[in-house]
């Protein structure tokens, strides 16, 4: 092998190391110590702040690799799935178990306009899921797609271990025979 392929193996293994370690930190107990992190990863800080300059481009790439590791095999099931109602059902479920096995990516997300441009950006797959859903009569029709992110959340955030249940309560008052009117406009 030539000596310069070696290097580059090397720098991919320890940006690997780097997430791995930064998803551990912030999937634990939130707390993200750049330090901690080299330390875990089997890397000096130098090497780190060379892949990622600053916290907030090592939190992004967690971020961006958290998501497509999730929003992919959801895609596919949705993709797969002809009734557009639980097609909707299993994007929210999914949202759900997704955050509740990892808490601390949620709340990276919650108050972090770049977080929050990134899980949009991502769970922007998910709109074509409502508008079967909305065509087919089987949500209402002023539900939005920025409006799933929060309804995950909620549940996530209220329900503990009922969150089945509260899930399938929300999910009838969004069917169109319960509105009693519009939605407000969000803010």
């Amino acid at each position: 092998m030539p000596r310069t392929e070696r290097p580059r193996a090397d720098a991919q293994h320890n940006r690997r190391e780097i997430l791995a370690a930064a998803r551990t930190a912030v999937q634990g107990s939130g707390d993200v110590w750049l330090d901690k992190i080299a330390q875990a990863a089997g890397v000096s800080a130098r090497t780190l702040y060379r892949h990622f300059p600053t916290k907030d481009d090592l939190l992004t790439a967690v971020l961006e690799e958290y998501f497509a590791e999730q929003v992919e095999p959801i895609r596919r099931r949705v993709a797969a799935e002809p009734d557009p109602r639980r097609a909707l059902e299993i994007v929210l479920e999914s949202g759900v178990e997704a955050f509740r096995e990892h808490p601390g990516i949620l709340a990276l997300v919650n108050g972090n306009a770049l977080a929050a441009e990134i899980a949009g950006r991502h769970l922007g797959a998910f709109g074509e899921v409502l508008s079967r859903a909305q065509e087919a009569g089987a949500v209402r029709a002023d539900l939005t797609l920025d409006d799933l992110p929060c309804l995950i959340t909620m549940v996530t955030a209220v329900a503990g271990t009922s969150w089945p249940r509260c899930l399938a309560l929300l999910l009838d008052g969004l069917s169109p025979a319960a509105v009693s009117g519009p939605l407000p406009h969000a803010r």
